[in-house]
């Protein structure tokens, strides 16, 4: 009896001590995974890291300019002082020097033909009698040429040069009409377009002529 006494009084005493269970906190949780709550660590950034990432910015800037300054390239080939030059002297001839600058593209006839034919033209022409690098502007060490070409008769090309017919008061393509005749002029101005090796720049403008839709094409190389 006095043993197992004894042998109870010990249980209980350690029960006392013991206490009550507690749940594993993540400190004493297993390192293998099998605790209630797991830490991860992120690794720091490194050198290597960023310069992975500095080449790769720089290399995305670099195709984004050479992908714009593409899209934003002139169509017409060239000098860009060229390319300025000749869009200069196409909008000055169609929008006022040989018309009337409030109807723009629509070409005084007597006066345009006067400006191909050389010599002094009709006192209401908007131009003197100069040559034609004077006359638009155009620094003597360029090449400059002026056309009027279209498709007047419905058979031919829409670049035939064309000629003014003064007896028949009408354009005619220098294709199908002897346009050296007398009574007949050649509407084109300036140095032959095979001078000279350098590329060369064009520009045209839709423009009005006699009430016949035509092209005027300028070209400087």
């Amino acid at each position: 009896m006095e043993n197992a006494s004894a042998s109870d009084g010990t249980n209980a005493a350690s029960n006392r001590q013991s206490g009550p269970s507690r749940p594993v906190s993540g400190s004493d949780a297993d390192p293998t995974g099998g605790g209630t709550e797991h830490r991860t660590r992120r690794r720091a950034q490194t050198t290597l890291d960023f310069t992975v990432g500095v080449v790769l910015f720089v290399f995305v800037l670099v195709a984004i300019f050479a992908f714009v300054a593409g899209t934003v390239q002139p169509f017409t080939t060239g000098d860009q002082e060229d390319i300025v030059a000749v869009n200069r002297v196409a909008d000055g001839l169609a929008e006022d020097t040989l018309g009337d600058p409030d109807t723009p593209y629509i070409l005084d006839t007597d006066c345009t033909v006067a400006f191909f034919e050389g010599g002094s033209p009709p006192s209401d022409c908007r131009f003197s009698d100069q040559q034609l690098d004077e006359q638009v502007g155009v620094t003597d060490s360029a090449f400059l040429n002026v056309t009027v070409r279209g498709n007047v008769s419905g058979s031919g090309s829409p670049n035939e040069l064309l000629c003014w017919d003064e007896t028949a008061g009408e354009l005619v393509e220098q294709g199908t009409t002897d346009c050296t005749t007398a009574d007949v002029e050649t509407l084109a101005v300036g140095d032959d377009s095979a001078t000279g090796t350098q590329s060369s720049v064009t520009a045209r403008r839709s423009v009005s002529v006699n009430g016949t839709s035509v092209s005027l094409v300028v070209k400087l190389w």
